[in-house]
């Protein structure tokens, strides 16, 4: 299991052993431990030159997840970038901790990786459910 994490910002301090240590149990429990996955985590200044040089969106967002896996990385998932700006402002909407919104900002990239998709009202009702069953696994407090 290779995971790499680089962090991009200074918008909010992240445990990045402990984060690490609750990627490795999501994989574990997924069945994709044997895959290597990076992370790149951001501002919205970043996410929002990513999301339109690769997908033509002038605005930030949350989660850009881009595949690696075929014929030449047969042994990684893929890279997903996390705007760590993003989730500190969901974590104060929602009255979440901030934490367990970045946390769930990692597992939606890895859902997105392995074939969920949230973009029918069918599709996000499932993604969430998994989501919030690999949050529980990876994070009881949450």
């Amino acid at each position: 299991m290779r995971i790499q994490i680089k962090n991009l910002q200074k918008i909010k301090r992240i445990n990045l052993s402990d984060l690490k240590k609750k990627i490795k149990k999501i994989l574990d429990y997924t069945g994709l431990s044997k895959k290597g996955i990076s992370f790149v985590f951001c501002d919205n200044k970043l996410i929002k030159k990513i999301n339109k040089d690769y997908l033509r969106k002038e605005y930030p967002t949350d989660v850009i997840t881009f595949p690696l896996e075929d014929i030449y990385f047969k042994d990684s998932l893929g890279e997903i970038i996390i705007s760590v700006e993003e989730a500190a402002k969901n974590a104060e909407i929602y009255k979440k901790d901030f934490g367990v919104e970045l946390l769930l900002y990692v597992i939606h990239g890895i859902l997105h990786l392995t074939g969920y998709n949230d973009t029918t009202k069918k599709e996000r009702e499932k993604m969430r459910e998994k989501e919030e069953e690999l949050l529980e696994y990876a994070d009881p407090r949450s």
